[in-house]
């Protein structure tokens, strides 16, 4: 069962490694705000997702994060 949420978590961070680019044109200060608040928020969720990607176990939590972050990001939930 581990290596199935290990799998779901690398498949994410995969998944989310392809927003880690550097944006140039930004029409304007507020919108260069929120594209960097989200793109801090898709590094944070990357980190995270390589972490389970390689723990050696998991906890009802980390099980519950993990699904919570795979709907949040479009992937069907898993059961």
């Amino acid at each position: 069962m581990v290596n199935r949420y290990r799998r779901d978590a690398a498949v994410l961070a995969a998944y989310l490694a392809q927003f880690d680019t550097d944006d140039t044109g930004m029409p304007d200060a507020s919108s260069a705000t929120a594209i960097a608040d989200d793109r801090a928020s898709k590094r944070a969720d990357y980190t995270q997702a390589l972490s389970w990607a390689t723990a050696p176990d998991f906890t009802a939590d980390d099980i519950a994060a993990l699904a919570r972050m795979r709907i949040y990001y479009g992937f069907p939930a898993t059961g």
